[in-house]
């Protein structure tokens, strides 16, 4: 029993450890994929959109006529005239009746059509409130990865300054120790190399927390040991950006805000419509068939007719047609079409604001894109001679031609360079992606 207990405890962290494994070196496109599939915002709409559904078909099927069964029974009690005896009598009676009856609407100024006509735009308004959100989510992804391998690139760039000053704490004893340096210039290089270990520490634990942030975008349930892939990214070379104003005529038809815009103002346009209706007379056509019966509780005379012909003889059969003319109901009509035309007017400016607010966010684009590729021309260009600078100074330094200070300083001139140019690239990477995105371009790495 104890070696089942033991293999069950073996399969159970296996099988946890393998749900871990699972989530390492996750791609880009694997994490908007999985979010896209699982986001608990995306599903929640997709509720709505089944609800919007169910409401079209209703509406659909609000032209068909209804048809309604009706059945009730009683009893009395008192003096009842019974004919065979020729005389009211006291006695208990029983009824029943049953019926069916039915109704359509022939005429009602047009109010099903255009209700059944708002609610599939109501439908394509949802769903593209859908795409919305799906939008949205994957460009928070897209940031939070970019985030990632930046933070991976600034730890990497720590560990490697911290590994050269290291190495000169080391040398620096070694010369104190033969005489050939003062122990003032070991004991700031040795205080350099503290100061650039908590800085490898701090970027660590910044990297760990972009993991955490994405991890948590994707809702995921084991996150200790989650993971991106660092894919080769070219180097940034010759700008190669989409004029905002091209970008805009392009995003204009394809991205689901304006598009849901427009289905809320088409759907404010025949909610005019609708409220219009009641201006209308309506015709329905009703029909019903009904039949009833009744006896004595007390029947000693044996005088109660049979229940299937009391039916029979009293069943009858109802057709009629109803129109109902408005003449005055308070103005509520003329006030509901007044407010109908007040929600057009808004619907368009809501339209306008989602078109001004899409154009300021590719401007914006835009423009960050352009001066992320100027600072990274400059950051490059600056790198290039800080690390000259501090390769010179390091020279020096070894040969005791200049102290740690003039050392240290160059070294965080070269490496707040290098921060400098990574922080470059990928802003450009990400609103160069943005403004694709807004093209119809898939986002990938």
């Amino acid at each position: 029993m104890m070696n089942k207990i033991l293999s069950l405890l073996v399969i159970i962290l296996f099988v946890q450890a393998a749900n871990v494994k699972a989530q390492e070196a996750w791609t880009l496109e694997k994490c908007i994929t999985y979010a896209l599939d699982n986001n608990i915002t995306i599903k929640r709409q997709e509720v709505n959109n089944q609800l919007q559904q169910t409401k079209l078909d209703q509406s659909k099927l609000n032209r068909l006529p209804d048809l309604n069964g009706r059945t009730s029974y009683g009893l009395s009690y008192g003096y009842t005239w019974v004919q065979q005896a020729a005389q009211n009598i006291e006695v208990n009676n029983s009824s029943f009746s049953l019926g069916v009856g039915s109704s359509v609407d022939v005429f009602n100024g047009f109010n099903l059509s255009n209700k059944i006509k708002q609610n599939q735009i109501d439908l394509m308004a949802t769903m593209a409130l859908a795409e919305e959100i799906k939008n949205d989510i994957s460009l928070r992804i897209t940031s939070q990865y970019l985030q990632i391998l930046f933070d991976k690139e600034l730890l990497a760039i720590a560990e490697e300054q911290y590994e050269v000053t290291n190495q000169q704490v080391e040398r620096s004893k070694k010369l104190v120790d033969a005489g050939s340096q003062a122990k003032g210039s070991y004991l700031e290089i040795k205080s350099q190399a503290a100061k650039e270990a908590l800085n490898v520490t701090t970027q660590k634990n910044n990297l760990g927390l972009s993991l955490l942030n994405l991890a948590q975008l994707l809702d995921l349930e084991y996150v200790a040991e989650f993971d991106v892939i660092s894919p080769v990214i070219p180097e940034v070379n010759e700008i190669n950006l989409a004029k905002p104003v091209d970008v805009y005529k392009m995003a204009i038809d394809i991205m689901p805000e304006i598009k849901g815009a427009n289905y809320n103002l088409q759907s404010s346009e025949v909610e005019v419509d609708i409220a219009k209706s009641g201006y209308y007379p309506r015709l329905s056509i009703d029909g019903s068939w009904g039949a009833n019966a009744i006896w004595l509780e007390d029947d000693p005379d044996k005088i109660n007719r049979p229940l299937g012909d009391q039916i029979n003889s009293t069943k009858n059969l109802y057709i009629g047609a109803t129109l109902n003319v408005p003449i005055f109901n308070k103005l509520q009509t003329r006030n509901s079409v007044k407010n109908a035309r007040v929600r057009v007017i808004d619907a368009n400016y809501a339209l306008s604001q989602a078109k001004l607010t899409l154009r300021k966010e590719i401007q914006q684009a835009y423009a960050d894109a352009l001066a992320a590729h100027n600072k990274y021309i400059s950051s490059n260009e600056a790198v290039e001679s800080f690390k000259e600078s501090f390769r010179y100074t390091e020279e020096k330094f070894n040969v005791g031609l200049v102290n740690s200070v003039d050392y240290n300083v160059a070294k965080t001139d070269f490496t707040r360079a290098q921060s400098n140019l990574i922080q470059s690239k990928y802003e450009y990477i990400l609103r160069n992606k943005i403004l694709d995105f807004y093209k119809g371009v898939p986002i990938q790495l």
